[in-house]
């Protein structure tokens, strides 16, 4: 079955007018159109399908920020853009149903060498110097751009060989593009929801890519495209070697290293590796390390700043109600409740899967003392009905950034008004202290101060690290009335014991962290919901 007018796909003579395609027969014309309007549906829902797996390919290696999702939707709407006018120009000329299902092939085919080369090519780009500002527009044209023309190629395509005369073209063309909306919503909603949680990306684009080769051959016309076992048989030959061409591997593991969970998320590529060699086991989300710490009892931590935490006593020794937004390895809260096992405490992760993680492979054993809510920490904290004596802050997106909302005037506000009048605030965030990429920092110190009535930095390792090199900085705020200067804190220190893992020693250590004189803030913004542009921000 064919459109009449095509060499080899039917004997009826080309239409007297060449801007109309003539129709199949009566008899055959249903199913001809459903056959185009099958095609249209899927190629949207591969299109959209794929701009959202298309963040995930990208943030292993440029982070989920704005700059990726604004390179992703600038390059998939210049290629509609492009394909749109593409479409419409060869169909004028070309208005064969073989040949836009043959697109619809070699399309599907780019889309299974988006699985192959997207890791090295970010890789390169990654090594080139190429940052997170102009790699993710870079990598999105070198690796979506082609395919995603081709998919705009097929709504245009397809209302030509959909008219049959000119009264019918508004019809035509309003249905098509309907059916294409509506498979960009499927595929949207189906690639959120449903693939992202359950299949590793790799996984995703070459069933995208299967997909679409499927339904075109299954869509060609009769003539010499063959029956449908023909066409099945076209499909599984060029399909199955693809679907069994090895991708490369996202995370490079050093000597003696092994994966131990590899699982994807709605808002993580999660990854547990252990070193048998060292005896230690490190939390990545994407190639960035989240946590580490050994394998042998008291399972002690090895990202030395969440021992920073416990700053937080040195402030108010009585901390009995602790809240953690942020979950990483659990090592927060696994140490705080062995230095003060009455406490209570809430640990708040967006992601279910991260509080899996912390229980099941980083020894925060159950307890009736720690409670923990797959939320929002923000919304979490908004419904809250308790004070808290201590609110510890520690989360990060895909890349080390802070998520704006929980940087901002009016969360901190909100989390002084649930803080007792004892209340300790204590914040992680990642930044130098001076120059271009101590942005983050100046204005993250002069948003928590304009809040707080006391504010205290303590840079990790400052040391080593120095003013102008990126580290952790703990922020240490609260709400008592008492001010601590660097000889308070060391007193402090000195007399500080605990069941914990961190001694008086290491406090001491880090109190010797503590930044006595503050950088020039008068030109720092405070962050407030309205403008927070951490993400602009270099680190």
């Amino acid at each position: 079955m064919g459109r009449s007018g095509t060499s080899g796909e039917s004997g009826v003579a080309p239409p007297a007018n060449p801007t109309v395609v003539a129709m199949p027969a009566a008899s055959t014309a249903t199913a001809y159109l459903l056959r185009l309007k099958v095609l249209v549906f899927t190629a949207g829902a591969v299109l959209m399908g794929l701009e959202i797996v298309g963040s995930r390919v990208l943030a292993p290696h440029f982070g989920n920020s704005v700059f990726v999702w604004g390179s992703l939707i600038s390059v998939f709407l210049t290629a509609l853009s492009a394909g749109y006018y593409l479409g419409g120009w060869l169909a004028d000329r070309h208005p064969s149903h073989r040949l836009l299902n043959s697109i619809c092939v070699a399309v599907s085919l780019l889309i299974f060498l988006v699985a192959v080369i997207a890791h090295p090519i970010c890789d390169g780009l990654v090594a080139a110097g190429i940052g997170e500002q102009t790699g993710p527009l870079i990598a999105s044209i070198l690796l979506f751009l082609p395919a995603s023309i081709g998919m705009g190629m097929v709504s245009p395509f397809a209302v030509k060989l959909a008219t049959d005369s000119v009264a019918s073209v508004g019809k035509a063309a309003g249905t098509l593009y309907a059916l294409s909306t509506l498979g960009s919503i499927v595929g949207t909603l189906a690639t959120t929801f449903v693939l992202i949680p359950l299949v590793g990306i790799a996984a995703i684009v070459k069933g995208l890519a299967a997909t679409l080769m499927l339904i075109a051959l299954v869509t060609l016309p009769g003539g010499r495209g063959g029956n449908l076992a023909t066409r099945l048989g076209m499909f599984v030959c060029l399909a199955i070697p693809c679907l069994l061409w090895q991708t490369p591997p996202r995370l490079r593991l050093d000597s003696g290293e092994r994966i131990t969970l590899d699982l994807d998320t709605p808002y993580h590529h999660i990854t547990v590796v252990d070193n048998r060699r060292k005896q230690t086991r490190a939390l990545r989300f994407d190639r960035f390390v989240e946590s580490a710490i050994s394998v042998n009892p008291p399972y002690a931590s090895l990202a030395p700043y969440t021992n920073y935490f416990h700053l937080a006593f040195l402030v108010e020794p009585r901390l009995d109600r602790t809240l953690f937004i942020g979950a990483g390895g659990g090592i927060g809260p696994r140490t705080f409740l062995q230095h003060r096992p009455q406490m209570r405490i809430d640990l708040v992760d967006i992601d279910q899967a991260v509080l899996d993680v912390a229980r099941d492979h980083f020894f925060l054993e159950p307890s009736p003392q720690i409670q923990t809510h797959a939320e929002d920490g923000r919304i979490f904290l908004r419904n809250a009905s308790e004070p808290y004596d201590c609110i510890v802050l520690d989360a990060f997106t895909i890349g080390g950034g802070i998520p704006f909302h929980l940087a901002t005037r009016e969360f901190f506000q909100l989390c002084r008004r649930h803080l007792t009048d004892r209340g300790v605030f204590v914040m992680n965030t990642n930044s130098a202290v001076l120059g271009d990429d101590g942005e983050i920092f100046r204005s993250m110190y002069k948003t928590v101060s304009d809040t707080f009535p006391h504010t205290a930095a303590f840079v990790v390792n400052h040391a080593v690290a120095g003013d102008r090199n990126s580290t952790n900085i703990i922020l240490v705020a609260w709400v008592g009335e008492q001010e601590l200067q660097p000889a308070d804190w060391q007193a402090r220190a000195a007399q500080y014991s605990s069941l914990s893992s961190i001694n008086s020693l290491r406090l001491r250590q880090m109190v010797g962290d503590h930044l006595d004189t503050l950088p020039d803030l008068s030109e720092a913004p405070v962050f407030t919901d309205d403008y927070a542009p951490l993400e602009t921000m270099s680190f």
